[in-house]
């Protein structure tokens, strides 16, 4: 055996090794995530901030935005944190801020079908533009939250709210749409570029 294919031997268990302690890693927070603080305390900031919380579905969602910097070169990516609750045709978002495991809330945001001028749902999405169909935001709800780093700060399993959001934003995808005259999305999407 020659000294190149020790190489290749110890590089692929050094790779196994490294996918079995992730994937070990990964495991364990998805089954924290079930019932986990950060979970309880997103219910109880969602019973604080919404009036009749009792007919809200509350849930952990996130919002990413990219940016290029002059030039083109680097991309800036910015992350914003939301404790959410929706019931047809409305939308709370409750901004969140995070100190090490420490999770405190901004104020309630109250949204619904009027304010926006079009939506579009896709899984696990919901884009919301404003009147001139300028894109606003991409709210995400998940179904898994892992704590992977200072970006993914939660263990937050969500399976029941991430499907009756998906079912939401497609419900609140038509009231919007249904009010601003939008029967075709791609072709509304393709004439707010064209105006640009």
């Amino acid at each position: 055996m020659g000294e190149y294919t020790q190489y290749i031997i110890i590089g692929v268990i050094f790779l196994v090794v490294v996918f079995v302690i992730a994937y070990i890693k990964a495991s364990i927070d998805e089954k924290k995530g079930v019932d986990s603080a950060e979970k309880q305390k997103i219910q109880e900031i969602v019973k604080r901030a919404v009036p009749g919380w009792e007919e809200y579905t509350a849930a952990y969602g996130t919002r990413t935005e990219w940016s290029s910097a002059r030039g083109g070169s680097a991309v800036e990516t910015r992350y914003w944190y939301y404790a959410v609750a929706f019931k047809p045709g409305e939308l709370y978002l409750i901004p969140l801020s995070f100190t090490g495991k420490d999770i405190s809330s901004g104020e309630p945001i109250h949204l619904s079908a009027e304010d926006f001028g079009m939506a579009e749902a896709k899984p696990g999405m919901l884009s919301l533009y404003d009147k001139d169909r300028k894109e606003l935001m991409a709210l995400v709800v998940i179904a898994s939250n892992t704590r992977v780093d200072k970006y993914h700060p939660v263990n937050i399993q969500q399976p029941e709210a991430a499907k009756a959001f998906g079912e939401f934003a497609q419900d609140f995808m038509q009231q919007v749409n249904g009010a601003n005259g939008i029967t075709d999305l791609k072709m509304a999407k393709y004439m707010a570029k064209m105006k640009k």
